[in-house]
């Protein structure tokens, strides 16, 4: 007959027995590992504002677009305002005209008449 030894309780225990530097190298590393995951989410975050605060190329076509409209609306007013002066400068050349050949009646007038320094005195 043989004879079978017993086990004991403690070898059979999966238990991990961790020496004291191992212990402080694995609370090390993840001391390290949360700083990193830390790190990461800052990145991310910023990563993610950037993209939120620089324009994109779709922004900038847009702009493009806009000043390309206001430039052709600005041509197209500055050639209906000076077709409006153009329009004004005609119209008051009449009447500089006629203003200018009243002026000369006027002075003509003014210069058949006696103006002496007697008649002034007459007449006041």
């Amino acid at each position: 007959m043989r004879w079978r030894k017993r086990r004991t309780a403690a070898s059979t225990s999966t238990e991990v027995v961790l020496a004291p530097r191992v212990e402080r190298a694995l609370v090390a590393i993840a001391s390290h590992a949360e700083q990193l995951d830390g790190r990461i989410l800052r990145l991310e975050r910023r990563l993610d504002d950037a993209t939120l605060e620089f324009p994109t190329q779709e922004d900038l076509l847009e702009v493009r677009m806009h000043s390309a409209k206001v430039a052709a609306e600005l041509a197209r007013v500055t050639v209906e305002l000076r077709a409006e002066i153009e329009d004004r400068v005609a119209a008051s050349a009449v009447k500089e005209s006629r203003l200018r050949t009243l002026a000369e009646s006027i002075a003509d007038l003014s210069d058949a008449l006696d103006t002496t320094s007697q008649d002034w005195a007459a007449s006041a």
